[in-house]
């Protein structure tokens, strides 16, 4: 693969994870609530998460999965009941009217990195970019195969850590200076409510 190809597709796996959706979106309610400790595990969960649709599109299981149309709209559909599910548990948290959030706390690990594995593991956006887009590249490399398929994948994968790594960081930054009723709207209500949102919207959408 010639270098300007490589930058094509960093840049294209850039777009995809700066995009607005529910990955951006639960790595930043998580760090604004509870800090960039939490806010990183999710972020390795949705790394994780990741890496299975780069071993399911390496060995040719997601376009095989593809010709089943059951099997997407199940996703889809665990996927937005999932995302519905973030956004009530968010607006019913407890961390009210600028309570202080302790970062320096204890933080349960495993639970926000499963909430980050389930997010990007049943993320349809996620199985379509390598459906559709990866494989252009493949054309471009002399003996595709399935390390090279790997290869191009982890270049999504480290881009997405590298992107939702800093949005932890930032995010939990700048929830330290937010106390009162905003600092409660920006760390509960808003991405509550917007994940609920996008739950309800991957619900309805059609393939």
């Amino acid at each position: 693969m010639n270098p300007d190809t490589l930058v094509l597709l960093v840049l294209a796996c850039l777009a995809v994870n700066l995009s607005p959706g529910p990955s951006v979106l639960l790595v930043t309610s998580v760090s604004a609530a509870r800090g960039f400790k939490a806010g990183l595990f999710a972020v390795l969960g949705m790394t994780t998460g990741a890496f299975v649709h780069v071993i399911l599109a390496a060995t040719g299981l997601a376009a095989l999965l593809a010709t089943a149309p059951i099997v997407f709209v199940t996703v889809q559909y665990l996927g937005a009941a999932y995302l519905i599910y973030l956004g009530i548990d968010l607006l019913r948290s407890d961390n009210k009217r600028g309570a202080a959030v302790d970062y320096k706390g204890g933080v349960d690990g495993w639970h926000y990195f499963r909430r980050g594995l389930l997010v990007d593991s049943l993320n349809p956006k996620i199985a379509l970019f390598f459906l559709a887009f990866i494989p252009q590249f493949l054309n471009s490399v002399a003996t595709p195969g399935f390390l090279i398929s790997l290869a191009l994948g982890s270049v999504f994968l480290v881009t997405s850590a590298f992107v939702n790594g800093s949005i932890a960081y930032l995010v939990a930054a700048g929830a330290t200076s937010t106390r009162g009723r905003f600092g409660d709207w920006v760390q509960r209500w808003i991405p509550g409510g917007v994940l609920i949102f996008l739950g309800l919207r991957l619900l309805w959408q059609k393939n």
